[in-house]
């Protein structure tokens, strides 16, 4: 069974990873650009797993993250080029002087530092981290260039907050609880905890590539009805044989994927809640992955990384748009409900409703934005999930681990099939719209 991560110490857990997968840098020696980013990503992934936040809001940082520290340091690389007038609403960032020195490693990381400062609540990780790189920096960069650069990476975080700030996140963090509809097909909380419905109002959030949230549309699902042999009945007779039938790799491809933000543990009369990687999480280490694999300079694990997190960012605000729009019964209700009171899905059923799949929307987006840069037949190993005791997983390409990753949702017993393929096909129309206008160079 999958085993998950209690609260631990930050840093501590960043510099742990960072040892066991790459190198650690003494203080003598040269910080890498490219290093530097990796490091700011996976500190990104720790602390929003240590502030449990649901995947919705999990992606929007990874975005607004990766864009300052793409933002900083863009300049320097020949033909890149600022992503101000491109993305939704991005109408203002501050350029570097002409003619002078920056180190744009510097700018980098106090870009990264000014925006997490906004974007996540453990900021003595994000800070612990930028005064280790800060402090390997400024050995070697002169004191007017640190300086300078150090400010121009502020102001462009600055920048970057002020930005999201209109993004409309915060007026929806306003909102009262959202109350559910009471019908036959409307989703309803679901066990063990039966949790209020997460993140309601995301879908509400602007978008970062996309035109809007509805711009492309998501395949409907199968009429509801709770009439025996019907199409809706059939779908759910199918989790119920599926999840009973399981074979171990099926189990182990659900738990390699569950990637379930906080997952409720019961021990007799003992109940506490378990951290895990969010979902996007899980992708942005893949990228990671695979900008390891190929040695990339410190500007393309930035531009990866950032179009990656916008694939994954509207992925979720365009699914959760929909999710609650149709506000679909999840399969344990209705399993529950209409058939099997005693029948139980393999994994925690989120707290949210059922159309279409949040994991094959976001994988699938996700997938099409790697594909496009590493190619369509990428090989990797998937070892994400390690560090929760569970294998690493081997896929021949991104797409293929996008596949697998939405058909556990049915393997798990939380989502109908066709929520998973309606998930895929809307994602993979996001994912190929964000790499076609997208362009940082």
């Amino acid at each position: 069974m999958k085993c998950t991560k209690q609260v631990r110490v930050g840093l501590l857990a960043v510099v742990a990873w960072w040892i066991g997968s790459s190198v650690v840098l003494p203080a003598s020696a040269s910080l890498d650009g490219a290093t530097l980013v990796h490091q700011w990503n996976r500190t990104a992934i720790e602390t929003i797993m240590e502030d449990g936040f649901g995947p919705p809001i999990a992606a929007r940082i990874h975005a607004y993250l990766n864009l300052a520290g793409y933002q900083a340091a863009y300049a320097g690389h020949p033909g890149y080029r600022s992503l101000v007038g491109v993305l939704n609403g991005f109408s203002a960032c501050p350029s570097p002087k002409a003619d002078v020195a920056y180190d744009w490693r510097v700018a980098a990381v106090a870009a990264y530092q000014t925006a997490a400062k906004k974007l996540v609540y453990r900021i003595h990780m994000t800070d612990s981290l930028a005064t280790q790189q800060f402090a390997l920096l400024s050995a070697e960069v002169p004191v007017d260039v640190f300086e300078r650069s150090k400010q121009f990476g502020v102001e462009v975080g600055q920048a970057i907050n002020n930005y999201a700030k209109t993004d409309n996140y915060t007026r929806t963090q306003g909102l009262p609880d959202w109350e559910w509809p009471k019908c036959d097909s409307c989703w309803e909380p679901t066990p063990p905890n039966f949790g209020k419905p997460l993140s309601p109002y995301c879908g509400d959030v602007r978008t970062i590539a996309l035109t809007s949230k509805s711009q492309f549309s998501v395949p409907p699902h199968i009429p509801f009805s709770k009439e025996r042999g019907s199409d809706f009945w059939n779908a759910a007779v199918e989790v119920v044989d599926v999840t009973k039938g399981l074979t171990p790799e099926q189990k182990a491809i659900a738990y390699h994927w569950n990637d379930n933000p906080v997952v409720t543990e019961y021990h007799g009369h003992f109940i506490f809640n378990s951290r895990q990687i969010s979902p996007g999480g899980h992708w942005m280490n893949i990228a990671m992955t695979a900008l390891q694999q190929e040695q990339a300079s410190m500007i393309r694990s930035m531009e990866v990384y950032s179009l990656t997190a916008f694939a994954l960012f509207d992925g979720f605000t365009a699914c959760w748009a929909e999710k609650f729009r149709l506000n679909l019964i999840r399969p344990v209700t209705y399993v529950h409900r209409y058939m099997d009171p005693k029948w139980e899905p393999l994994l925690q059923t989120p707290p949210f409703p059922e159309h279409a799949s949040g994991h094959s929307t976001i994988t699938a987006a996700a997938a099409e934005v790697l594909t496009h840069f590493f190619g369509d037949n990428h090989a990797f190993v998937d070892s994400t999930e390690v560090e929760f005791e569970l294998p690493a997983r081997s896929f021949s390409s991104f797409r293929q681990a996008a596949q697998e990753a939405s058909i556990s949702r049915l393997y798990g017993g939380i989502h109908y099939r066709r929520g998973c393929d309606a998930g895929n096909e809307h994602g993979t129309k996001i994912g190929r719209y964000i790499v076609e206008t997208i362009r940082c160079k």
